[in-house]
This record gives structure tokens, sequence and C-alpha cells, in this order.
């Protein structure tokens, strides 16, 4: 790990051991209601809001209050944070661009599989890209971050020889473009809940799916499979969204400082909070011996991303902007990369 990576992690564990307000706030200081449908202990909001809201907390001390409302407590529905944050009812929500329909369209980008390789440069990308307008759906609320899982696995009930036996495999797919690469890889594409995904796997019904490691401990998952094919087969992207109204209307000082700890140094935390989170589990997984780890010489991950190349074209067709988009991000990844 170098030391750039430490003092990143080293801060973001500072900032959450911080607490969350200061004892005296201004009369006029405006309050700013965090929400998640996750509960507090989850790594996006431990690892990722929670550090950001304390960081911002301590910037501005006394002239504004963040507090958080983890857990639904404000919301629920999943598929209803959009509307909890443009309404007002929260004035910041982590969203899931997946649950909200045509809302986030563009978004899909991605999920296209062999594209990313770890969570900080699909944050970074997603960032650079909103704010040059290229990502549609955000345009009535204010984007405080961009943030993305540590890349999707393929996870089997049964382990393969390699990926070409997914052919005739059914397969649990997180969105349409997962379930597009796996009708090209010959499998069956199931879509389904988290609960109803632990239940095929119990019957047999499902052959494997496709999700990240931070999921699978989520979703208590590790149990029902026993083989883990280590491809990049996309990312979950998230959103940090302000309600424009609630933003616009705090002092100066108060947006300079939601900003600060938003925007690239909010990707670049998140990044690596994510993918620690990945190698904590992994360790234990490793450890524990049960699941088969399968990785891809550089001859397959080469030969399976240019096969993947189809889904990409597909994306790009169906998407309005999709050709510039794409374009975008791989000029992108690699200055990242370089």
């Amino acid at each position: 790990m170098d030391s750039t990576r430490r003092q990143v992690i080293a801060r973001a564990g500072a900032l959450s051991a911080l607490p969350a307000v200061p004892a005296v706030f201004a009369q006029s200081a405006p309050l700013i209601k965090v929400a998640t449908f996750v509960p507090e202990q989850s790594v996006g909001v431990s690892r990722v809001i929670r550090p950001w809201m304390n960081a911002a907390q301590q910037e501005v001390g006394a002239q504004a209050r963040f507090q958080g409302f983890w857990g639904g407590s404000l919301g629920k529905d999943a598929f209803k944070q959009f509307d909890l944050v443009r309404a007002g009812v929260a004035d910041v929500a982590w969203i899931l661009p997946g649950y909200h329909g045509r809302q986030f369209e563009d978004m899909q980008l991605f999920e296209l599989p062999f594209l990313f390789e770890n969570a900080r440069e699909a944050a970074l990308v997603g960032w650079q890209l909103c704010e040059k307008k290229l990502l549609r759906g955000i345009e009535d609320v204010h984007l405080v971050g961009f943030f993305a899982t540590e890349v999707s696995n393929l996870w089997m009930a049964n382990p393969l020889k390699s990926l070409e036996e997914l052919k005739g495999k059914k397969v649990r797919s997180v969105g349409a473009v997962h379930a597009e690469w796996l009708k090209a890889m010959g499998a069956s594409a199931e879509t389904m809940d988290s609960p109803e995904m632990n239940e095929g796997l119990q019957r047999r019904t499902l052959d494997g799916v496709i999700q990240s490691w931070s999921g699978m401990r989520t979703f208590k998952t590790f149990p029902l499979v026993r083989q883990n094919q280590l491809a990049p087969i996309g990312v979950i992207p998230f959103l940090l969204l302000m309600n424009r109204k609630s933003f616009d209307g705090l002092p100066k000082e108060v947006q300079d400082a939601v900003m600060k700890h938003g925007g690239a140094a909010f990707a670049r935390n998140a990044g690596a909070a994510y993918e620690d989170v990945a190698q904590e589990i992994r360790a234990n997984v490793e450890k524990e011996g049960r699941i088969q780890l399968t990785e891809l010489s550089a001859a397959e991950k080469k030969h399976y991303a240019e096969r993947a190349q189809v889904v990409h074209r597909w994306w790009i067709q169906k998407s309005p902007n999709g050709e510039r988009i794409y374009a975008e991000a791989l000029s992108l990844l690699k200055k990242i990369r370089g």
C-alpha cells in the first residue's frame, strides 16, 4: 500500500471518529438532513457518507448542523430515494441509479463488463462525466458525490473450468447490461432481488450470480456458492444528491465545505473505502478456504474483454449520447491509469 493511499485511509478513519455535530449552533443555522435507506453500519454510510458529513460539519462549525437519518427513517423504499431528495423530505440522500428506471439510464455505462478495474477509477470517471454534463438525470438536483462499489464478479454454486462453461447456465443479473453480457456468453439471465437470489441458489434453480464482494457479505450469499470467477463484470454506481433549493439556500461557506469534501475528493475516498472492504472480505474468504477463487490469465482477460465489446457496442447504440459518453470515459480512464 503506497503512502498516499495510507494517508487517504487514515484521514477517512479519523474523520469517521469525529463528533457529528458541535455543541452549540447559531439560532439561524440550517439543519441538513442526510438520509439513507440502509443502516449506519453499512459500508456506504460508515466509510463514505458519514466521514464526508463529519468533515463538512467540522469545517462549518456552528454555521450549519448535519444530521444523519439512517436505515430508512425518512423513507425505507430504496426505489423512492430520489423522490425524497427532489421533494426536500431529505436534503441529502444516497441514490442507486439502477433503482430509478430511465431517470439515470446513461449510468448503465458503469455496468459494462471489462471496462473498470476498481471502485476508485469508476468513481472519478463518474464525477468527471457529471461535471461535463454528459450523464442525464441530475439536472434538478445538486450532485455532491459520485461513488461505486468494487467490481462485480461471477459467483457460481458449482465451479466452472472456464467462462466458456457459462453456456446454458442460469445466472442472476443485476440489470440490463449484465443480462446482455450473459446472453453473449450463452447463459440465461435471471432478474430478481436479493432474497429471491439466495432462494434460487438454495433451491439450485440458479447456477450463479453477478455480485460484488461487499454485496455478497451484505446479503449473506457466501455459504451458497463454491467459486468466484474473478472477472471485472462492471461496478454499481451510486450518487449522493442534495435538494437544489436546500443547497442554494446555504451560506457560501457551507456550500464550499459540502463540495470541498464532495466531488473528486469524495470519489477518491469512497473508492479507497470500497476497495479496502473488498480486500478485507477476500482475505477472510481465502483464509476460510471453502470458496475457490479463479483468476483469469492475461490472455484470457484480453480474450473475454474483446468478446465483451459486443455488449459495449449494444449500449452505445441504444443510448442517445452513448458514443460521446463512452469515448469520454475511455479518455478519462487513460488519464487516470496513466
